[in-house]
């Protein structure tokens, strides 16, 4: 019962097996037109900010997420630049996010630490929510250059470190 948004930049291989794996229902979305208007949203992306964002555009579908994300209240799942994508700005490119989430994703300063941050890090859970089910301060996988910068602190879930405390929504 999962819309995947098919961006046009990105290998949903990986993703759609994970979700095959879990026998949950899911609907590949090209188009506007493809989305079942109940289902949940998960939208991956690989790629630059900008070219992520203008493919949505270029698809019709970034005004059509923002209104089933913003009027039916249909809950989303950012990926990579998809997650990015989230918020108003990223310092990754130029384009305006799709602004559910106020705040924007910063490169982490590769002048100080090894960029991308690649590994195992130890998550400090702050607010319990259904994701953290059974988990203590467990050890996630990062892989990422960027993180976020947030407005509204009430909604970190957890922080981790890599030469500073980040936040995890």
């Amino acid at each position: 019962m999962i819309n995947i948004i098919k961006s046009g930049v990105g290998n949903l291989g990986s993703l759609i097996r994970v979700i095959e794996d879990l026998e949950i229902n899911y609907n590949i979305i090209n188009n506007r037109n493809d989305f079942n208007q109940d289902w949940k949203i998960i939208l991956p992306g690989v790629g630059t900010f900008d070219s992520f964002v203008n493919s949505l555009k270029n698809q019709n579908l970034f005004e059509k997420i923002k209104e089933l994300v913003l009027i039916n209240k249909i809950p989303i799942l950012g990926i990579c630049v998809g997650m990015q994508s989230l918020f108003d700005k990223s310092e990754e490119g130029e384009e305006d996010g799709l602004s559910f989430i106020e705040g924007k994703c910063k490169k982490f300063d590769n002048n100080v630490i090894k960029v991308p941050h690649i590994g195992w890090n130890n998550i400090e859970i702050l607010n319990h929510c259904s994701l953290f089910v059974d988990l203590k301060n467990d050890y996630f996988y990062f892989s990422h250059s960027y993180h976020v910068s947030l407005l509204d602190k009430n909604l970190v879930l957890s922080v981790t470190n890599y030469d500073y405390d980040f936040f995890q929504l």
